[in-house]
């Protein structure tokens, strides 16, 4: 197999098999990867990265702004907000949280397990004009 301490790609490159890096590597554009890619060390997006199927992450994964998710978002421990809320300049007005033992299946909300061992989902109910929690027990 040829060595080279340099490679200088001008126009596309398509590799059949395997492409293995072992120091960095900059991507001055686009990169796609059509099958399955493995990085062992890190990963840094300075600027916009689109992921259509699955992405593994078994450390951590730093998002500096915004996380869309169109499917499920699974943390194994924490899922957190770092920026303190802010109370709106309005009094509150008086709320109730609502238990739902049985509901929707796979309703929209956020998921938490419980000290039971049972899975719930939170969401904002709203049918009666003011917004309340709803909290769902998953079966």
């Amino acid at each position: 197999m040829p060595t080279f301490d340099n490679v200088l790609v001008t126009g596309n490159q398509t590799i059949q098999q395997d492409l293995q890096v072992n120091g960095n590597q900059t991507v001055g554009q686009h990169l796609q990867v059509n099958g399955n890619t493995t990085i062992q060390g890190s990963l840094q997006v300075n600027t916009n990265e689109t992921v259509l199927n699955d992405l593994a992450v078994a450390g951590s994964a730093s998002v500096g702004e915004n996380l869309n998710v169109t499917g499920v978002a699974i943390a194994g421990q924490q899922l957190k907000a770092t920026n303190q809320a802010t109370l709106p300049p309005v009094a509150p007005t008086v709320q109730s949280v609502r238990y739902f033992s049985t509901g929707i299946v796979n309703q929209p909300g956020l998921v938490l397990k419980g000290t039971d061992g049972f899975d719930y989902v939170i969401f904002i109910d709203n049918t009666g004009g003011n917004a309340n929690i709803g909290i769902q027990r998953l079966t």
